[in-house]
């Protein structure tokens, strides 16, 4: 009698590919959509962060040596500044340029603000422009400037002779007879032409109580020119 072979078959469906389950691939490829997304948007935010050194080892006691004195920066103080050089942008984009908001508080002027948006480099540091940096005046030579000479003298001049011997309450008006256009204006050329006179005598008698500093003045202006 012949002998009936049996045909095992293969299990069916018992590792399907993801491919087979359309609903399933659809999910997969919007979670991966999403992630590309969030990835690229943390990258635009810490860009500024990226374009600094980071190859910068943190080690602690780290030493900063300058010309004149040396100064040591623990570790947490070094970590802390790394932090705020790796601060979240807010670029702020008003008439086609833009200007990095972050880097100013409250309390910043105006004036580095304003510079920082038409310059429109949000990567670049205007933090601390503007602010008054120290000068070094250890070359800078000065001199003390003598005082003014005698007692103090007014710049108003003194009346007029005439002036002295007028009396407001005894003024003709009634001209007898009536001056001609030619002796009015001669005798009030002659009037205003003392006034100025008297002016500029006493003006120059004014400043004759600066004359050593004058002097010196004129010194260091030959000098320097």
């Amino acid at each position: 009698m012949r002998k009936r072979r049996r045909i095992f078959t293969p299990i069916k469906n018992k590792g399907k590919s993801i491919t087979q389950f359309p609903q399933i691939s659809n999910k997969v490829k919007e979670v991966t959509t999403a992630r590309g997304r969030l990835q690229g948007a943390l990258m635009e935010i810490l860009e500024p962060a990226l374009d600094s050194d980071d190859s910068t080892e943190l080690t602690p006691g780290k030493r900063r040596q300058s010309d004149q004195d040396e100064t040591y920066v623990s570790e947490e103080e070094d970590i802390h500044s790394q932090k705020q050089s790796q601060r979240q942008s807010y670029v702020l984009k008003l008439f086609d340029r833009s200007v990095d908001l972050s880097q100013f508080d409250e309390d910043s002027p105006l004036y580095p603000i304003c510079r920082a948006w038409i310059a429109n480099q949000p990567k670049a540091d205007y933090s601390k422009f503007g602010y008054d940096q120290p000068e070094d005046n250890e070359d800078i030579m000065t001199i003390d400037l003598p005082g003014p000479e005698g007692p103090p003298v007014s710049r108003i001049p003194e009346l007029l002779p005439e002036q002295k011997a007028a009396n407001k309450d005894n003024i003709d008006l009634e001209y007898t007879p009536s001056p001609s256009r030619e002796q009015l204006l001669s005798s009030l050329q002659a009037r205003w032409s003392a006034v100025r006179e008297a002016w500029l005598q006493q003006s120059a008698r004014a400043e004759a109580r600066y004359e050593a500093t004058q002097k010196i003045l004129n010194k260091i202006n030959v000098n320097s020119t």
